[in-house]
């Protein structure tokens, strides 16, 4: 974008810019970046804050735009341009307001962005690269990708490897398109995640995590072990025991829980909705205040958030844990846990949706599973600056 600022062309008034999907988003990531980025011998006056403009000596303007308000790239005759985070772009807005803009001056448009399988742009902008990178509409269109390991040390890469699950990490760091074929925990694998093996230790702390449904009332139970004693090369989830039943409430839940373990010595950690800190489950106190003061469980923490995780951030730590982009799994489930395998094997989103479809009985022991996983082992945001991008240029 810079490079081009000093080009002479036929017109008197080069103009340029760098579009967002929202001007909020424009200003925080971009424009510091694009103002450091201009020598200052170049400027014809001090940046614009307010016009987020920046004019130069040689008659030429750089605008960063967002594009929650479209009218903001129409009404202009550009002569080049990029649009960024294309996955997050409203689909339509380039056909409708920047292509026209771009072709009186037979402007140049690069999209980029990361591969995202969501988004309100996802979709068009994996048609249009891969369309643009056919070959079929001629010299003038290409695409490229630019994935993580062309910059990032390697170790940084095996580091990531061992957070993320393999989609995950081949959509952000590896700049690769990514299908999940609808399903939420598309990590789980019966045959490899689901093992004999997991069992009850008396000596360790036992892990509850809640989901407060009236019918049903769905908890499950498991311990944490680092190292494993299944890989035996880092933390492992065991979960080798579910709640499951139907028209009840959080006391009676907590009783069959005391009945089933009540010679448990070594500690409980409840972990659940973070809405349990209000309502209540036909009780007179909150769910988490019944949990909290039930003196049969000894040594126990109730380790509720204060607001429950975005439920993608959810999800993607389940993924993480249950196999890796590493290819390690770090989650098993005994073959009792039957309601909980079922969930993590069919539970799907809307078509078309980052919704997913629940109904009847579906949804309720993964989120009680989630609430564990996400809470212990969260995913940590990747920095702007670590993902890759994908480019399609128009000339």
């Amino acid at each position: 974008m810079i490079r081009y600022l000093p080009v002479k062309k036929p017109w008197s008034n080069p103009m340029y810019f760098y579009a967002l999907p929202t001007h909020q988003q424009a200003k925080r990531v971009a424009w510091d970046y694009l103002k450091s980025l201009v020598p200052k011998e170049w400027l014809k006056s001090a940046p614009s804050e307010s016009e987020l403009l920046i004019r130069t000596i040689f008659g030429s303007t750089l605008h960063l735009v967002g594009m929650d308000k479209p009218q903001r790239i129409e009404g202009n005759q550009w002569d080049g341009g990029v649009v960024d985070e294309s996955c997050d772009q409203k689909p339509g807005h380039f056909d409708r307001s920047i292509r026209p803009a771009l072709s009186h001056r037979n402007g140049w448009c690069w999209r980029i962005g990361v591969p995202k399988r969501w988004g309100p742009g996802a979709a068009e902008f994996k048609s249009i690269w891969e369309e643009w990178g056919s070959g079929k509409f001629g010299d003038n269109y290409e695409s490229y990708t630019w994935p993580s390991g062309d910059i990032l040390l390697p170790d940084e890469i095996e580091d990531v490897k061992r957070t993320l699950d393999q989609k995950d990490f081949e959509e952000q760091y590896g700049a690769i398109w990514q299908g999940t074929s609808g399903l939420v925990f598309y990590a789980f694998d019966e045959k490899l995640n689901v093992s004999d093996n997991v069992k009850y230790d008396p000596g360790r702390p036992l892990l509850v995590g809640s989901d407060f449904n009236v019918d049903p009332m769905a908890w499950v139970v498991g311990q944490y072990y680092d190292p494993g004693p299944i890989n035996k090369s880092g933390p492992e989830f065991h979960f080798f025991d579910e709640i499951f039943l139907r028209n009840t409430n959080t006391q009676k839940t907590l009783n069959h829980l005391h009945h089933k373990y009540q010679g448990h010595q070594m500690g409980w950690r409840f972990l659940g909705d973070a809405t349990a800190r209000a309502r209540n489950t036909r009780a007179s106190s909150s769910d988490y205040a019944q949990i909290l003061n039930d003196l049969r469980f000894l040594n126990s923490k109730v380790m509720y958030p204060q607001s429950n995780p975005a439920r993608a951030d959810r999800f993607a730590a389940s993924n993480a844990i249950l196999c890796n982009a590493a290819g390690q799994r770090r989650c098993y489930l005994h073959p009792k846990c039957v309601n909980l395998i079922q969930d993590l094997s069919s539970r799907a989103y809307e078509p078309g949706s980052r919704e997913p479809d629940d109904h009847d009985d579906i949804g309720h022991i993964t989120d009680a599973f989630g609430y564990v996983i996400h809470y212990l082992k969260p995913i940590a945001a990747a920095p702007y600056t670590s993902v890759p991008q994908i480019y399609v240029d128009v000339a």
